[in-house]
């Protein structure tokens, strides 16, 4: 009897002891959590500013302009926000990080995550001070980490190396998951970061996207486009903005993946919701008919988003290149994707550079 009471003496103690350990940052990584997630996609004109909410937890990804600061506190209170888990900056551009400073003023934050530059901004300056002085836990984004908040959890997923040109590339790229949903939110990552994270086997199927860059044909290339394969994608940009957001090249391949897309200089501001299994899209503009998608249902069986190879040149493009435009139809010839171009024998066009 003293031996069994010994035992379970021991049992509880190292069971006592491993529900005290501290979480490692890749604690939701054991299964996908399930429950309810919430992405708020704040229409603040040319800038990023979303809000995720899972069971009470909040985690807010940029903010736009300091200019859209009295707006951004204004819906964060409207939604119940009393503190933030996570704050997220994805890059040093004030149309992202400008109005952070002011809403962790006003509501306490948890923790900070970016990635490190050597912008020295007055703005950026004044927020990294600003996270010293209130103590707010300053973590530096490293690709693979997971973070947990309520019922859902998001991993790092880039940048994944630096010397970047501009601090585009240096956006933090988070996928948020929930159940058998989720969601890729890539800041101003560009078309480099993309191919780092496909060449770098990263999973970065998701059911909705927030295409990088507002849009801009610098980001959301055909190869990335494929691999995410989303039912769903969303545009943050302004109405009417002086960079032609979001652009042409940019649509035209979300329309031959058959992906429906829309923005916020359309329909305001966008809110997805899911419980794990479905997904909803939905608008603060009455104009806007409201989207649902099922985890497991086919997303786009129509695509057609291929690579065009020219016979006669011996390269192959992305779908909306200039070269595919000009080429003789004799010489064309479709890959489903980037591999079989490649094993082909076909070689990337240096124009648009798939």
């Amino acid at each position: 009897m003293k031996k069994i009471l010994c035992f379970l003496l021991i049992l509880m103690t190292a069971v006592t002891a491993a529900c005290a350990a501290p979480q490692s940052p890749n604690e939701a990584l054991t299964a996908n959590p399930t429950g309810d997630l919430k992405a708020h996609f704040i229409d603040v004109d040319q800038g990023d500013f979303i809000l995720l909410e899972s069971d009470g937890d909040f985690v807010l990804i940029d903010s736009g302009e300091s200019d859209y600061s009295e707006k951004a506190l204004s819906y964060l209170n409207t939604a119940g926000v009393k503190s933030l888990k996570y704050v997220i900056a994805t890059h040093p551009h004030s149309d992202h990080s400008g109005g952070l400073r002011a809403i962790i003023n006003e509501i306490p934050a948890e923790n900070f995550i970016t990635s490190e530059t050597d912008c020295d901004t007055f703005v950026w300056t004044k927020l990294l001070k600003a996270v010293d002085r209130l103590g707010v836990n300053y973590i530096d984004a490293k690709a693979g980490n997971t973070y947990s908040f309520g019922d859902s959890s998001f991993t790092i997923m880039g940048p994944l190396s630096d010397g970047y040109e501009g601090y585009n590339g240096y956006s933090v790229v988070v996928k948020a998951v929930c159940g058998d949903i989720s969601f890729m939110l890539t800041g101003d990552a560009e078309k480099i970061n993309e191919k780092e994270m496909l060449d770098a086997g990263e999973d970065v199927r998701a059911d909705l996207l927030k295409c990088g860059h507002h849009g801009s044909s610098s980001s959301t290339c055909t190869r990335f486009l494929q691999a995410v394969d989303p039912a769903f994608a969303i545009v943050t940009c302004g109405k009417d903005n002086e960079y032609g957001h979001p652009h042409k090249e940019t649509t035209e391949q979300l329309e031959l993946l058959g992906c429906p897309y829309y923005s916020t200089a359309e329909y305001g501001t966008l809110i997805a919701s899911t419980d794990g299994k479905n997904l909803d899209i939905t608008s603060s503009d009455s104009k806007m008919k409201a989207q649902t998608y099922t985890a497991g249902t086919p997303k786009n069986p129509d695509s057609e988003l291929t690579f065009i190879g020219n016979k006669n040149s011996g390269y192959f493009h992305e779908p909306i290149c200039d070269g595919v435009k000009t080429m003789n139809p004799k010489n064309k010839i479709e890959f489903d994707t980037y591999e079989q171009a490649v094993n082909a024998g076909y070689k990337p066009c240096p124009s648009c550079d798939p």
